[in-house]
């Protein structure tokens, strides 16, 4: 099973649109594919499942619950979710009490339904505490979702000096996450200043990084609001050209 984690210390960057739309991408090519929701705010799980939660995420975490009997299919072929509550949910608690001293406890956690699937996408929240440092080290590639403004670069640049320290800081026989793709959410081309940001932005392929673009696309909030993916719902080509090459790339 291979581990793709979507991340970036900045929210409203649309990491929950992305990582939930890649993980259908996955699904719909035939892959086993399970969404683990690990933000609190539980987006994810409030637009992809549409049934009754009865583990969530941080049960699994607080061994209270075996990681098997929290995975619940969703309405979509081959996609799973570890779910979390958005409200009343115990995640952002265990984040910020619990798991200090515990780097292995998502990894664990993983290798114990390893078998089961082909992937397993990660949605996370824009903190890089403990528990995200415990996602990383769990993960085998790390993708970064970012909005086109000013304030991008900076959110990016502190991204990749925390992760740099933290992989830097891991013994070295360990197994670290790649991370060398950045996706470029709601990107609209009649914007000059899109275009412009774009353009800054092409110049980290000379760092090693690839870039991509998904579009401005008003489909995604209808899909969340009406628990369905982005797929069935929109009628942009761009829209799923762009997903559909950020899947295969990950594949």
């Amino acid at each position: 099973m291979k581990t793709i984690t979507f991340a970036i210390q900045k929210g409203g960057t649309g990491k929950t649109s992305i990582s939930v739309s890649i993980a259908v991408e996955l699904a719909n090519a035939g892959n086993k594919v399970l969404l683990i929701d690990a933000d609190p705010q539980g987006n994810a799980t409030t637009w992809i499942l549409n049934n009754q939660i009865y583990y969530e995420f941080c049960d699994v975490l607080k061994d209270t619950c075996e990681v098997e009997k929290s995975i619940q299919q969703t309405q979509i072929k081959n996609l799973f979710i570890i779910p979390t509550a958005g409200l009343n949910g115990g995640l952002k608690e265990y984040a910020d009490n619990i798991a200090g001293g515990k780097l292995a406890k998502v990894k664990n956690i993983l290798k114990s339904v390893g078998k089961e699937f082909d992937y397993c996408i990660i949605d996370t929240s824009p903190n890089f505490g403990n528990f995200e440092q415990s996602i990383f080290y769990a993960t085998n590639e790390i993708v970064a979702v970012l909005q086109l403004d000013e304030f991008s670069k900076d959110g990016l640049q502190i991204f990749i000096n925390r992760l740099k320290i933290f992989l830097n800081d891991l013994d070295e026989d360990t197994a670290k996450p790649s991370f060398n793709k950045i996706v470029f959410n709601s990107k609209n081309d009649s914007f000059a200043q899109h275009i412009a940001l774009f353009q800054k932005y092409d110049g980290l392929k000379k760092n090693g990084y690839c870039i991509y673009s998904v579009p401005q696309d008003q489909a995604f909030k209808h899909a969340q609001t009406n628990n369905l993916s982005v797929q069935e719902v929109t009628s942009k080509t761009e829209t799923k050209k762009a997903l559909n090459l950020i899947a295969k790339e990950l594949e």
